[in-house]
């Protein structure tokens, strides 16, 4: 997947951003194409849909068309694209995944989401506390898509150690990216705090030779986008609402 962005990048005189992914966030309302193509024309190489709802995508014809165009679908100039899904059910992902699968270049499961509508929902970030399910939702996704399965993940509530272990996982299920955003599902709204890019580093220091890894949080400007990548080594940089 990283190897795609290389034909895109705008960044190949710079030696800290040359190769490097820098990834427009998926966020819900406002990572659809016309967005996209703006932050391609000023220098994203790689762009993440808005978080689509597997449920919804696959049950509700009005949902899907929101999002979802049947007959143009993704453009040549919006590649390459992740699109990406939440939910729980290992079945209705896949339903999901399918559909979208021959017109992207990966699908990504959010394991990011820290809001109320996610722990009633069961997805996001709460999916994390549920190591079996997740990693049979990796497994079951990896070998019936044929691009690449990415999870957007968050640091554990209980450490980083069990972090780590619940990535190694993710890992041998066959997860092809991850994108680590240096905060746990607490760290939201007035309680946001600053992102932990020490924790990125050891995911990078950890799992940098398998996969890509992508750092999130804590980018207010390509000042900090230089700074995170030297910090913490790692393939690139996701931003949401700094773009």
């Amino acid at each position: 997947l990283i190897d795609l962005i290389w034909p895109h990048s705008q960044h190949n005189d710079d030696p800290i951003l040359k190769d490097k992914a820098l990834v427009v966030a998926p966020m819900v309302d406002q990572s659809d194409l016309p967005f996209r193509l703006l932050c391609r024309k000023y220098g994203s190489n790689l762009c993440f849909t808005p978080m689509f709802h597997a449920r919804m995508f696959n049950e509700k014809v009005s949902y899907r068309n929101a999002f979802w165009d049947e007959t143009k679908r993704f453009p040549k100039e919006d590649r390459p694209v992740v699109v990406q899904f939440c939910g729980s059910d290992v079945d209705q992902l896949l339903r999901a995944a399918k559909v979208v699968e021959p017109h992207c270049d990966a699908v990504d499961i959010n394991c990011g989401c820290p809001q109320g509508i996610a722990r009633r929902g069961n997805y996001g970030a709460f999916l994390l506390e549920q190591g079996d399910l997740l990693v049979n939702i990796v497994q079951t996704l990896v070998q019936n898509l044929d691009v690449p399965v990415t999870v957007k993940v968050r640091i554990l509530p209980s450490g980083l150690e069990p972090s780590l272990a619940l990535y190694r996982r993710l890992i041998d299920a066959g997860a092809s990216m991850l994108t680590v955003h240096g905060r746990t599902r607490h760290q939201k709204g007035h309680d946001t705090g600053a992102a932990d890019w020490g924790a990125i580093k050891r995911v990078v220091e950890e799992f940098g030779h398998e996969l890509p890894i992508i750092a999130n949080g804590g980018i207010a400007n390509m000042d900090d986008v230089q700074k995170c990548l030297e910090f913490t080594g790692a393939d690139g940089v996701m931003s949401s609402e700094a773009v």
